[in-house]
């Protein structure tokens, strides 16, 4: 299934706003759909877990970018 940015916050209780910067510092791979909206699918609830889980210990965006880029997001 997929979600639009507003259903996929609203289903992992995350603000759409601290998604969108996730997915703009290139934390969070996301599927486009033909109007340039946003979708999301349970590949990334995972990611946005992991990222929450590094930002919750302390990992910075900027430092978190050097980790995930060495991961397999696609």
């Amino acid at each position: 299934m997929k979600w639009t940015l507003e259903e996929f916050a609203e289903k992992v209780n995350i603000a759409p706003e601290q998604i969108r910067e996730y997915v703009t510092a290139g934390l969070l791979p996301t599927k486009v759909a033909g109007d340039s909206e946003l979708l999301f699918d349970d590949s990334d609830s995972y990611w946005l877990d992991m990222i929450q889980c590094f930002v919750g210990n302390g990992t910075s965006v900027d430092e978190l970018k050097h980790v995930i880029k060495h991961c397999h997001l696609n």
